[in-house]
């Protein structure tokens, strides 16, 4: 259907205009924000014939809908309307090349770039995984909630987040269930000491992040038989440089 065409660019500026009434009318949080996320995953499902008990469409889709509710969510955090505004147009704009590579996939797989979703999909949730870090170290801080009232909802996210990273990228089902089992399990063990610095919810969302990035791909490496002492160090020599760059530089509280 020719509808279907436009579900990226009706999908992406939904989102975008709604954000923008958050910045302005933040008092209105929860109406424009259950309103853009209703938007978002009504008309995602519209490219799947709301065939809702579709595992595959779920994890295909999930970058693009965490990353609408990741971003929506962010917003309470940025204090600066220029960054408000830049992050609505980033997430907007990211959202809308997602979507058009998964309405590509499913409906018109002759322009479907292979590996495209992959790609960006490997992007996506490290970049949701960012937004829902620094999220959670901000309900700590603002709202003054202990740890672990947070870690169960860290874990769930975690899971998901790198399950569907490892079934996108071919790793058999058991493999993967295994592996985003244990890795939640040692993000909320970083979590938890990370929660006890007395540094910024953006700090600490930032090293739970790089944490992430690096030991997700130490892990993909290893199912794939690609795990090298070379790159090995690769990842453990970028992940230390970065952490120590965001700690040295932070404002410590």
């Amino acid at each position: 259907m020719l509808f279907d065409r436009f579900i990226p660019l009706i999908i992406s500026s939904s989102l975008f205009i709604a954000w923008e009434l958050i910045i302005f009318y933040p008092s209105k949080f929860v109406v424009f924000a259950l309103l853009a996320i209703l938007i978002l995953f009504a008309l995602v499902f519209k490219l799947n014939n709301f065939k809702l008990a579709d595992k595959d469409f779920w994890l295909l889709s999930s970058p693009g809908l965490l990353l609408g509710v990741g971003a929506t969510v962010f917003t309470l955090f940025l204090s600066e309307r220029l960054l408000q505004h830049l992050l609505a147009l980033a997430a907007a704009v990211f959202c809308y090349y997602f979507l058009s590579y998964l309405y590509y996939f499913l409906r018109q797989i002759t322009n479907y770039v292979p590996l495209s979703l992959e790609r960006i999909s490997s992007y996506f949730n490290f970049i949701i995984y960012f937004l829902l870090s620094v999220s959670i170290f901000g309900f700590i801080n603002f709202l003054n909630l202990k740890p672990w009232y947070l870690t169960l909802f860290l874990m769930v996210a975690t899971f998901i987040l790198s399950y569907q990273f490892f079934w996108i990228n071919k790793i058999n089902e058991r493999q993967s269930f295994f592996s985003a089992v244990i890795f939640s399990v040692l993000q909320a063990e970083f979590f938890w000491a990370i929660s006890f610095f007395p540094i910024s919810h953006f700090i600490s969302g930032c090293c739970l992040a790089v944490l992430y990035y690096v030991f997700i791909n130490l892990i993909l490496l290893h199912w794939l038989e690609k795990l090298e002492p070379k790159i090995l160090r690769h990842y453990v020599t970028l992940g230390i440089m970065c952490l120590l760059l965001v700690l040295l530089s932070a404002r410590w509280l």
